[in-house]
């Protein structure tokens, strides 16, 4: 914009100079028509503009070539000035003059448009209005009522009056995703304060900080993946046995499904599930070193479960394969997911009559038995993305806990870790409720209310189990003097060993069912 209001500066001085030089042509000459400079400012308008009404012309030869400049610049004058007419109508000033004129609206802003965001526009556009933003000046959306402009995240936070309506999206297509982080960094952090934002932030990235300031949520494919897979198809408690899993894919989606099993598949006291891993695994169990600590590793355990890293190929272990209850291929390759299916459907005797194959493959796969999950439209939706329902029931639930101990920190300056471990407790409610044969909090907390103390001794105990197994998933142990800064704490015992008022603290969470139905 300011560099095309520098050319229309430079044009009219040009025409200035130019009818100037036509006065000083003409002004002396015998029967010239233009003798001031009105005259002459009046004949280059009429010229340009192609009225041409006669009453004034050159006489000179100099005002006759300075009448020609005229006449053929006005051939171009008309398209110039259209063509700045419609360029204005599409520019940014325009857009950032509707954002203006709708600010009191909430806005979702995205840091460009790419197959993931156009996804995430057509979930939120879904479920209500709202104005949508990408800060791009190409124009290349496939999403209706979507505005590119090329500015920055900063203007835009600075056009709008109530910030708590406003949603930033940082989600650049890129290879190192740490990108996405640093331009949130660069664009938020001043905006920060007691570690709140003003406003909503979204941050596509598997880097966390140590502190995440309230109103950032940190997202990334991997999590999502394995969030989504155990939403759609949780732990089976009604087998009659404890499910026998197998993993194919040792990837970051391999390990961020187990991890998220081994934190949140927790259903009765003393399971005995089994997880079986083909592929490369050496990363998590070097990452993962105090699981020992609490799973039987590598052999089948007694009431408790079981890990088994496998270092031959799944091929190789035709037993474990054909008597599994549950396979999840997820290599990060589709294809090569496609391949293993094909070899396991065509080779092997699968056995199990409650078998279920879970395939990570973007698109289904019309196939009795076979399941997929990980497309693209479902792990970048509202539910994964935004975490609103997650978020508000992991805050609530800290808040509840906040008025029953005094000292406890408010969630504005909880740690990451400890802002994870609610959020797990929040994840396990809907366990909670399976176990208690629910369908709603109410229903659960009314069924929890009625158990015998005895009953209500054993759920204590599962919720013990699921916190100890949370803790040294993140290679906590125990101490016999808690210390936070060195993963230590003293209650990382077996829970028969607490004193009862301990035990006692683990019904906390079942008695939050009563209240979780209004967060």
């Amino acid at each position: 914009m300011k560099k095309k209001l520098g050319y229309i500066g430079i044009l009219l001085a040009v025409l200035l100079l130019l009818s100037w030089l036509l006065l000083m042509a003409e002004s002396g000459a015998e029967g010239a028509s233009i003798r001031s400079i009105s005259d002459a400012l009046w004949y280059m308008i009429v010229t340009l503009t192609t009225v041409g009404y006669g009453d004034l012309y050159p006489v000179t030869t100099l005002g006759k070539i300075i009448g020609i400049i005229f006449v053929l610049s006005s051939m171009g004058l008309l398209g110039f000035l259209l063509a700045s007419i419609i360029s204005t109508f599409n520019s940014d000033g325009v857009k950032l003059l509707y954002l203006k004129r709708h600010r009191d609206e909430e806005w979702y802003v995205f840091s460009e448009f790419n197959e993931k965001t156009g996804f995430l526009i057509r979930d939120i556009k879904s479920k209500g209005k709202g104005i949508f933003v990408c800060l791009q000046e190409k124009e290349d959306t496939s999403v209706d009522g979507v505005i590119n402009i090329g500015c920055s995240f900063d203007k835009i936070i600075g056009l709008k009056n109530d910030k708590s309506t406003l949603h930033l999206f940082f989600m650049k297509d890129c290879d190192n995703d740490y990108e996405n982080y640093s331009d949130y960094h660069n664009s938020c952090n001043d905006y920060l304060s007691d570690n709140v934002l003003p406003f909503h932030c979204y941050c596509l990235t598997e880097y966390v900080p140590e502190v995440i300031p309230v109103n950032l949520v940190c997202f990334n494919k991997y999590e999502n993946v394995s969030r989504l897979y155990w939403n759609i198809y949780p732990i089976r408690c009604d087998l009659g046995y404890d499910e026998k899993i197998v993993i194919i894919g040792s990837g970051k989606y391999g390990s961020s499904i187990l991890e998220h099993a081994l934190k949140g598949n927790v259903f009765k006291v003393g399971q005995e599930v089994e997880y079986h891993l083909f592929g490369e695994w050496n990363n998590f169990r070097t990452e993962h070193y105090r699981l020992k600590e609490y799973f039987s590793i590598d052999k089948k355990g007694d009431a408790v479960d079981s890990i088994f890293y496998h270092e031959s190929s799944w091929m190789e272990n035709r037993e474990v394969v054909e008597n599994a209850s549950r396979i999840i291929i997820c290599d990060n390759d589709e294809d090569n997911n496609l391949m293993i299916l094909s070899k396991l459907r065509t080779y092997y005797a699968l056995r199990n009559k409650d078998l279920q194959i879970h395939v990570l493959y973007s698109r289904k796969i019309d196939d009795t038995g076979i399941y997929t999950f990980g497309a693209i439209n479902d792990i970048y939706s509202d539910e994964f993305v935004m975490k609103e329902k997650q978020n508000r029931a992991a805050i609530g639930m800290h808040e509840i806990y906040r008025k029953e101990n005094d000292k406890a920190t408010d969630w504005n300056h909880l740690s990451t870790f400890r802002r994870q471990s609610n959020q797990a407790v929040a994840d396990h409610m809907a366990i909670k409720m399976r176990i208690l044969d629910a369908v709603t909090p109410k229903e659960a907390y009314d069924r929890y209310r009625a158990l015998s103390d005895k009953e209500k001794l054993v759920l204590w105990h599962l919720e013990h189990d699921r916190w100890m197994r949370f803790h040294i998933l993140y290679n906590w142990h125990y101490a016999s003097v808690r210390d936070d800064s060195v993963r230590e704490h003293n209650l990382l015992v077996a829970f028969d060993r607490l004193p009862y008022e301990e035990q006692k603290k683990d019904a906390y969470s079942w008695e939050l069912l009563s209240k979780i139905e209004n967060l």
